[in-house]
């Protein structure tokens, strides 16, 4: 399952091994799937009306609600809060990772908010983030959508803790740019839960590559508990 996403203006030059470290990315129904889906952008409404279909069918859009309305919005928002404390300062590789700390908001979000995000697993781009299903939490034009079997979803990336959405920069990894569309649009795999995506990553680890844990170590949340609580 695979998904693009949108755009990037100030160039970055990294090297990238595993994970994409959070700096990178920015300033300050089967469990899972043998074969990788991927994913294409949504073609978003910026009004109410018709929005096509891959068939190129058209379908009616539900009335966007105001910004705060939507549930998207209130997730938005309290993202801001993991952001404003510098969350990617937690990163390290290969420990407290992409996949750990996608683990970590996919638990959060369906604490606090009632919805499941479902975990991504892109081997082609070495990477994991989470996604939200449109229909599950408010159809908004202020964040990129993306197709999974059909429907529409927004990408979280637990990295540096947002909604993805469209901007101005582009950035560089292993010498290829990238606009934030174009990273996200790649083959991805699709798992309900953590439990899925680390029992589908141990089942491929004895092929070696790109081999990520979807579980937190005590380690893990006694350096969140410290961040939080500073």
């Amino acid at each position: 399952m695979s998904n693009i996403i949108p755009v990037l203006f100030f160039v970055l030059l990294i090297s990238v091994s595993g994970c994409i470290e959070p700096s990178f990315l920015t300033e300050q129904d089967t469990p899972f799937h043998k074969n990788p889906v991927i994913t294409e952008p949504a073609n978003v409404p910026t009004t109410t009306g018709t929005m096509a279909t891959t068939e190129t069918k058209t379908t009616a859009v539900p009335k966007l609600t105001e910004k705060n309305d939507l549930l998207i919005d209130r997730i938005s928002k309290n993202l801001t809060f993991y952001y404003d404390r510098k969350w990617n300062t937690l990163y390290q590789a290969d420990e407290l990772d992409c996949s750990r700390m996608s683990t970590y908001f996919w638990d959060y979000i369906r604490k606090n908010f009632k919805v499941a995000p479902k975990i991504i697993v892109s081997y082609e781009r070495q990477h994991a983030w989470l996604a939200l299903k449109v229909s599950d939490v408010g159809n908004s034009t202020e964040y990129s959508h993306w197709k999974i079997k059909g429907s529409d979803y927004y990408f979280v990336e637990s990295t540096i803790p947002k909604v993805v959405a469209p901007d101005n920069r582009k950035f560089l990894i292993n010498d290829r740019e990238y606009t934030s569309d174009e990273f996200y649009n790649a083959s991805v795999y699709v798992f309900d839960t953590p439990l899925e995506a680390n029992d589908f990553q141990a089942s491929v680890s004895s092929l070696g590559g790109w081999n990520q844990e979807f579980r937190l170590k005590k380690g893990d949340l006694d350096k969140i508990a410290k961040l939080l609580g500073s």
